[in-house]
């Protein structure tokens, strides 16, 4: 929470849903004709509104007042200060449950999730989140290398985060690559993989924990040698290629529990 309280204050200007994102969780949601939604670690509310608009009751958990005083007001988005891992809800209140690159930063994961199956009834759980062992082959990390320790520490290997999940649901559990559109509106930390130079702009780094967490030392120099290597074309040399793609698979994927499919355990 306190990250995002100091982070956080500009989140909604960068941080915005993305529409690719926002289609692809809708169709994962739909086959479990849910009513009641709850995001855990909902931010500013930007994917909790786009469940709103498709009919859905969302119930957005937040622990952190500077994100959730830019959230946009919904009638049928119902905000709650809380953390996942002590959720103020009682068992059953919602259908379903999404975590849209949030799980990260969860204390607790074990914790979190048992109490995101207590509050769903064991409905679906759906969780927007990043594949850490492919965080070495993304380009950024030859300017900012702190970005290796960070991320490998702070997301769960995706095979940890199946079977935790699979234990505590009892079923399968489904993965669905996503490969990051060119034109991604979400500026999240790969938000720039073919548009280099947003990296340059403070009001996007703003928006993304692992920029928050940099050695201010590794920062300026990492973004001196940016500047100079797109000034001088050295980016344009040894990246180049992906200005010509579409999507990139750099290591985003939707992991998600199937409840028409049980488990034995």
């Amino acid at each position: 929470m306190a990250l995002y309280d100091v982070i956080g204050k500009g989140y909604s200007q960068t941080r915005r849903r993305d529409p690719q994102i926002t289609a692809t969780l809708l169709e994962i949601l739909a086959p479990s004709q849910a009513s009641v939604v709850i995001d855990i670690g909902a931010g500013t509310g930007s994917y909790a509104i786009a469940l709103a608009e498709q009919g859905y009751q969302v119930l957005a958990v937040e622990p952190s007042a500077t994100m959730r005083s830019q959230a946009i007001a919904h009638p049928s988005v119902h905000w709650s200060d809380a953390v996942a891992e002590t959720l103020p809800l009682p068992d059953g209140v919602a259908d379903a449950a999404i975590m849209m690159l949030a799980f990260h930063h969860f204390s607790d994961p074990q914790q979190a999730l048992r109490e995101i199956a207590r509050v769903t009834g064991n409905g679906p759980i759906i969780l927007f989140t990043y594949d850490p062992e492919k965080i070495t082959d993304f380009w950024l990390t030859q300017y900012f290398p702190s970005f290796v320790a960070d991320v490998e520490s702070t997301f769960l290997p995706i095979s940890t985060l199946i079977s935790t999940l699979q234990s505590i649901t009892g079923n399968q559990v489904r993965v669905q690559t996503f490969p990051l559109p060119h034109n991604l509106s979400d500026a999240f930390a790969a938000v720039g993989w073919a548009r280099p130079g947003m990296y340059l702009d403070s009001r996007t780094r703003n928006g993304i924990s692992s920029f928050a967490k940099i050695d201010k030392t590794e920062l300026n120099q990492g973004l001196s040698r940016l500047q100079k290597d797109l000034e001088t074309g050295r980016w344009n040399q040894a990246y180049g290629y992906l200005r010509q793609q579409s999507r990139y698979d750099v290591g985003y994927c939707f992991i998600y529990t199937d409840v028409t499919s049980a488990i034995a355990i």
